[in-house]
């Protein structure tokens, strides 16, 4: 089998701004500040901007604050 045979359901898919989103429930102009703060890491294909959905729920991970992320409130 050649490595051109791998199928779909095994290669992550990249989300668009808007799946991206859904997925992390906020509005586009959130993303946007958040990308451009560096929180979220992206992939430019040529003028289109995709995000992996791994690197969504680790920017989500260390955002978080609470007993489960080791985080405290100030």
């Amino acid at each position: 089998m050649s490595s051109q045979s791998t199928t779909t359901s095994s290669r992550e898919q990249l989300l668009t701004d808007f799946e991206a989103c859904e997925y992390l429930r906020i509005r586009n102009r959130q993303l946007y500040a958040w990308r451009m703060q560096g929180l979220i890491p992206f992939i430019r294909i040529g003028r289109a901007i995709r995000y992996r959905q791994r690197d969504l729920d680790a920017a989500l991970d260390a955002l978080t604050f609470g007993a489960a992320s080791g985080k405290e409130l100030a």
